[in-house]
């Protein structure tokens, strides 16, 4: 520690001595027709007697190197909690560690910035680097608007991210909104990304609120946009309401790529609901022609159209290299068909049962005979359909008949939902559901995006797929 005094009062005689030695000095080295005449050196030094200096006092301290001195008291000097080290400045800390540098506990914020104006309370800027940077245990920067309209946190970039967010375990950016009318996070790009969040090993966006997450899209854009290489490109989870909802006034409410599974939905009743003129419409993408895969049971509840249908399996005779493909029975009616044998007793007669709720299910019944093993010229259904039999006779005894019955579905479901078999194409007239076939464009294909039953993929052009 270094001790020093300050003696303001100077001795009079002292400076006086030394003020008429300087001047006299002066006056001696000039030429002799300069030096003013005798009289006026009494005059002179009466003027030096003249001057007169005033004592302030005494003022006392200690100090350390390096450390700001502040008064301590009216006369004293000690050391404040400013340190100046290596040209850096610290505040609470000895050896700062960047141009400034605040350590300390409390409360209360460490660094306060309050703007009464329209300015900023806080600002950072850095031509290279982070504008702020917040680091904590707990929560890195925290925004607050305690306005009726403003922004908690405003992040702007001209050309790369507004608010980064990066964590190895917790979250990226969190954003939580209690108010109904409040949104937990808002990002908005001209360009770019307007929110994005980065994290090795934990969540890169997380938003809690009334929504989790909102997105909306406008101007050829996607309302919520997700990209993984191997993991999801959006998860969203919720305990009562909707884990994912995205709405789009002139695109797509979501849209989810991925070098696998473009989006994935899991459900313990549904893993998907789809609502809309067009439930859920499939289209294979280019060079590929799959609308739908499923691997399981599929259960319709209403009429299935299609332009064709058959059944596919692995080729009995050759399965490992070849399929085999059969086309289904088509019919202008709702019709089953019902067939087998049956040996006819000694009289050439035959009782063929039907199951118990063939009457019920079916009207309207065709009958086919035919002889096996020998001619049967005679042969004839003697009795059609009664309480679920009808009779064979004319044949030989012993005699082997195959036999076929058809009948029109007349069950509660059938009978209110009839087929029409011709119908006026009212709204779609002028289109096509095969536009090729007939040498017509595939812009004129029905369909809500001209495309419905085209050999392509539907127009995706109002999505951002590109990010």
């Amino acid at each position: 520690m270094n001790s020093f005094k300050i003696n303001s009062l100077i001795s009079e005689q002292t400076f006086r001595s030394g003020l008429a030695m300087t001047v006299l000095a002066f006056i001696s080295a000039l030429p002799l027709a300069a030096q003013a005449p005798a009289e006026n050196t009494n005059a002179q030094a009466a003027t030096v007697e003249a001057v007169q200096i005033e004592a302030v006092g005494t003022i006392t301290g200690q100090g350390t190197t390096g450390k700001i001195a502040k008064f301590t008291g009216t006369n004293s000097i000690g050391n404040s909690i400013i340190t100046e080290s290596s040209s850096k400045i610290g505040i609470g800390i000895a050896t700062p560690s960047s141009k400034l540098t605040v350590q300390g506990s409390a409360t209360n914020a460490m660094i306060l910035g309050n703007n009464t104006g329209s300015g900023a309370g806080v600002q950072g800027m850095s031509t290279g680097g982070f504008g702020v940077i917040g680091k904590s245990a707990r929560t890195g920067v925290q925004g607050i608007c305690t306005g009726s309209v403003g922004n908690g946190v405003w992040g702007s970039s001209p050309s790369d991210t507004g608010v980064f967010g990066s964590t190895s375990t917790g979250r990226g950016v969190y954003g939580n909104a209690t108010g109904s009318g409040g949104v937990g996070v808002f990002g908005q790009s001209s360009a770019g990304n307007g929110v994005e969040g980065s994290s090795p090993g934990g969540t890169a966006v997380y938003g809690n609120g009334i929504l989790g997450v909102y997105g909306q899209g406008n101007q050829g854009g996607s309302g919520v946009y997700g990209n993984s290489s191997t993991g999801a490109g959006v998860f969203g989870q919720s305990g009562s309401s909707d884990a994912v909802y995205g709405t789009s006034t002139n695109g797509t409410g979501v849209h989810g790529v991925g070098s696998g599974f473009g989006m994935v939905a899991e459900g313990s009743s549904y893993g998907i609901a789809a609502y809309g003129s067009v439930g859920i419409y499939a289209a294979p993408t280019s060079g590929n022609n799959i609308a739908g895969l499923f691997g399981g049971n599929v259960q319709i509840n209403g009429n299935l159209t299609k332009s064709s249908g058959s059944f596919k399996i692995d080729h009995p005779l050759d399965p490992a290299n070849k399929y085999l493909f059969h086309s289904f029975v088509e019919s202008p009616d709702m019709k089953n068909i019902y067939d087998g044998t049956v040996t006819l007793d000694e009289k050439g007669e035959a009782i063929v049962p039907m199951p118990d709720y063939f009457s019920a299910l079916n009207q309207d019944f065709r009958y086919q005979l035919t002889a096996i093993g020998a001619p049967a010229p005679n042969l004839y259904v003697a009795q059609k359909m009664t309480d679920n039999h009808f009779k064979v006779a004319g044949g030989k005894p012993g005699m082997e008949v195959s036999w076929q019955v058809t009948g029109i579905r007349h069950d509660a479901y059938a009978r209110d939902h009839r087929i029409a078999v011709e119908e006026d194409k009212g709204n779609e007239r002028g289109l096509y559901l095969y536009p090729a076939g007939f040498n017509e464009p595939k812009g004129k294909a029905v369909g809500p995006t001209g495309k419905l039953f085209a050999d392509e993929p539907p127009n995706l052009e109002n999505i951002a797929s590109s990010q």
